[in-house]
């Protein structure tokens, strides 16, 4: 299984992050930073605002191939726990 509910509203994916659900921000970690997004709610899911140079909630820039899988991870989350998420670019 790619997804694994640790807690009701955090999961572990397979690649080794882990998804936290909040009200109006989620929370993806991976090697122990912690990167906090906003989401709104969505008609499905939530609405995700992924920024494009992304840092993590310490201010260390996220690595190229993390941020390349972030948007994945999220949904393949979001799905297991029954949402379909949509995302939106902040530039």
């Amino acid at each position: 299984m790619t997804v694994q509910e640790l807690h009701p509203r955090e999961a572990l994916h397979h690649t080794g992050a882990i998804v936290r659900s909040r009200r109006f921000a989620t929370q993806f970690e991976v090697d122990g930073h912690v990167l906090t997004l906003g989401v709104e709610p969505g008609v499905r899911g939530g609405l995700y605002y992924l920024p494009s140079a992304p840092t993590f909630d310490d201010g260390t820039p996220v690595p190229r191939e993390v941020a390349a899988g972030l948007q994945s991870v999220i949904e393949e989350v979001e799905r297991f726990w029954g949402r379909w998420p949509e995302f939106r670019a902040i530039l």
